[in-house]
């Protein structure tokens, strides 16, 4: 089993993302994290004033005989008075971190001294980011040195990997002789031992608010150990459910089962007749949970699933976590114990086998997801585009909206249409109305639109997409002229993604990816990753190509 280094850092809260990010590039991997009060300040502010004002006048008589005095007058007295007491206390936390990675990592020495560069490099950055104008961050020289260190830093991991691949590979019989003749044979398949094979989770930690890859997350760390299964695949699985144990419903097809709900999973491929697994590491992103803004209950399992007889050896308890949305904002709390220590349970009934390689599904009673009402969905709407007030023409556009939402029909357009001769200055309308109409439709109404809004951004990018579409290149790289002079990132973004689809579209793969790669520079960190589906279909195209 591997052996594995440890390291902790301790560092503001605020700096939780940069450092889980570019730690990852040297080949460290979040183990827990831990907020700790360093200092408590109580400070105790005080006033008080008393004001008295008086006077006496007064007549006195002697008696000539008695020798006694009287005396009469009068007395007067005003005064107020006042306290006022506050106290303030002050309390200094810090995140502490800790980071593992395997002893045996490739270009080992080298990572290190990669890594001591940018510890070195990062308090200028740090202190430069205070600074109130950012938007030139990516040419201050100070930002270019941690970079450099950061793809420094992944060219060596991924050297490393290929070293490793291709080890396994040469160690991998290639061929076998008999005295007859000579035949290429592929490896014999592992041998299914009598034995049935038996799973214990004995031990799970979670980690909210982990940065992979720049995307806040939920990690899940396992330690667990496996019998009976040497050389055959297994897999581990998380499963995720709403408050009512209902399992959510995967939207965008990428951490799912076969079936379609939420879950995160890999497999593994024990090498002992009794394998034991300590820090196996399951991350889920927030955005794949798939949920609108609010605040949510959540629960999800852990299980071992056996390939070969298609069975889950062990389950563990439930784990219930408070999911946080507000827009790009998003943010897990920890319910029950952040480690949870389980039992041995014995192996379910045989489950339907995956169609695909996703996750195994669960058994569970298939359910609707929940969806929110449209009032909910139009409030949102709104509070996003800034619509304080409500327009005759936003009036209108929200009728279609309503239509959309109930069943995603063209019967919107209509209502769409009502609102944009309204007013054709909203850019709203014209993006809603292009997205329900064909390339060749689309054309010549971006046209239009652009002659109501000249050299609006949106605009732009999607006319020279629909150009792309239908082979116009040359026009393509017109409209991506017009958006290089643009200032804001987003229209920097747009501008090199429409420069690799141009390229893509002449199988020029190289070059598409280099520009897609560009504009993952520009783009929000914190909003959705729409530039890695580029990417993903460029290297696919890649590879059909060879």
């Amino acid at each position: 089993m591997p052996q594995y280094e440890y390291k902790v850092i301790k560092i503001p809260i605020n700096q939780q993302q940069y450092y889980c990010s570019f730690m990852s590039c040297f080949g460290w991997q979040v183990q827990n994290m831990q907020e700790s009060v360093d200092r408590v300040v109580n400070r105790s502010m005080g006033f008080s004033n008393t004001t008295n004002y008086g006077s006496f006048n007064a007549r006195t008589y002697f008696h000539p005989h008695t020798n006694n005095a009287a005396t009469y007058g009068y007395s007067r007295n005003h005064g107020w008075g006042s306290q006022m007491n506050t106290e303030v206390t002050d309390v200094q936390s810090s995140l502490t971190v800790t980071l593992f990675r395997d002893t045996a990592i490739p270009y080992r020495g080298e990572l290190d001294a990669v890594e001591k560069r940018f510890f070195a490099a990062t308090p200028a950055y740090l202190n430069r980011c205070k600074q109130k104008d950012r938007s030139q961050e990516e040419q201050w020289p100070e930002r270019k040195a941690v970079n450099a260190c950061a793809s420094e830093g992944k060219a060596l991991l991924a050297r490393g990997k290929k070293q490793a691949q291709k080890q396994v590979t040469a160690q991998k019989p290639i061929q076998t002789q008999t005295s007859t003749n000579t035949t290429v044979q592929e490896q014999p398949p592992a041998q299914i031992p009598s034995e049935p094979p038996t799973a214990v989770i004995r031990e799970m930690e979670v980690t909210q608010n982990v940065f992979q890859s720049d995307q806040p997350g939920l990690q899940i760390r396992l330690n667990f150990n496996i019998k009976n299964r040497k050389g055959i695949q297994g897999r581990a699985v998380a499963y995720f459910f709403d408050e009512d144990h209902q399992p959510l419903q995967d939207v965008n097809q990428r951490f799912k089962t076969a079936d379609g709900k939420v879950s995160v999973g890999s497999t593994f491929r024990p090498g002992f007749e009794d394998s034991y697994y300590n820090n196996y590491i399951l991350f889920l992103p927030y955005s794949e949970l798939d949920q609108k803004d609010g605040e949510y209950r959540l629960v999800f399992n852990a299980k071992i699933y056996d390939e070969i007889t298609k069975t889950f050896l062990t389950t563990s308890p439930d784990f219930s976590f408070r999911y946080t949305q507000n827009g790009k904002n998003m943010r897990g709390e920890n319910i029950s114990s952040p480690t949870v220590k389980t039992a041995p349970v014995k192996p379910s009934k045989p489950a339907v086998k995956p169609q695909q390689k996703p996750a195994p599904s669960p058994q569970v009673k298939p359910v609707v997801p929940k969806r929110p009402s449209f009032k909910e969905y139009s409030a949102t709407f709104c509070k996003n585009y800034g619509w304080d007030v409500l327009t005759e023409d936003r009036k209108v556009f929200l009728e279609g909206l309503k239509v959309w939402y109930k069943d995603y029909s063209n019967e919107s357009l209509k209502y769409f249409r009502k609102a944009l001769d309204l007013n054709p200055k909203e850019p709203t309308y014209w993006s809603w109305i292009n997205q329900q109409l064909q390339s060749d439709e689309s054309i010549p109404f971006l046209q239009k639109g652009l002659k109501e809004l000249p050299n609006d951004p949106s605009l732009l990018f999607s006319l020279g997409i629909a150009y792309v579409k239908t082979t116009k290149l040359d026009d393509a790289r017109k409209i991506a002229s017009e958006l290089a002079g643009a200032e804001e990132n987003s229209s920097k973004m747009n501008y090199y993604i429409l420069l690799g689809m141009i390229a893509e579209a002449q199988k020029d793969y190289k070059t598409a990816l280099k520009c897609y790669n560009t504009a993952d520079k520009f783009r929000d960190p914190e909003s959705f990753d729409i530039i890695k589906y580029y990417k993903k279909n460029c290297q696919d195209l890649m590879k059909q190509k060879k």
